[in-house]
């Protein structure tokens, strides 16, 4: 999942296999210095998700 991700692709769902869909993140806070870029991934079947931080390539 994590090199999908990593790679600008979407992955599949691990537990039911379907395509997941994607929704940015906007996050950081104000003031200071700091934003990351996440993405909140949904499996439409299963209702599974996970968030990711793009930049570093973990899960949150």
């Amino acid at each position: 999942m994590r090199a999908v991700v990593q790679g600008g692709g979407v992955p599949d769902c691990p537990r039911c296999q379907v395509r997941m869909t994607h929704r940015p993140i906007g996050g950081g806070s104000f003031g200071l210095g700091y934003h990351r870029q996440r993405e909140w991934l949904l499996c439409p079947s299963c209702r599974r998700s996970a968030i990711f931080d793009v930049r570093r390539g973990t899960r949150l």
